[in-house]
């Protein structure tokens, strides 16, 4: 039998002689933890708008909050303090502060704001 009768064959439903669904058997048991994992991922909620927001806003509050502190003039003190060079040319200085906020940026995103809770 070719691949071409056996699709012509199950392409007519009238000669398939699957199971019904009604027909399967259903017992009582309740799901095991893998079951319900795999359950969770195939069936998903979707997020509301609202939360849809307030996990968007979660990176534009963490940038603002970084923003803020870099800004203070004690944290200006403590980066020159420990990089002398960033005393004398204010390029490097933004520079170092840039690459500083940018890695708590991410730190903060990637390990603390991508736990579920």
């Amino acid at each position: 039998m070719t691949n071409n009768e056996q699709y012509t064959q199950l392409g007519n439903i009238s000669n398939y002689s699957g199971d019904y669904i009604k027909q399967l058997p259903v017992d009582q048991t309740p799901p095991n933890s893998s079951e319900i994992q795999i359950i969770d991922t195939l069936f998903r909620k979707n997020p509301g708008k609202l939360q849809i927001f307030f996990n968007e806003a979660k990176d534009s509050f963490l940038v603002t909050i970084l923003v803020i502190f870099f800004c203070l003039s004690q944290i200006n003190e403590i980066i020159k303090k420990i990089l002398p060079i960033t005393i004398n040319s204010p390029y490097i200085f933004a520079l170092v502060k840039g690459l500083i906020a940018g890695i708590l940026f991410w730190f903060v995103k990637h390990f603390y704001l991508s736990r579920k809770l």
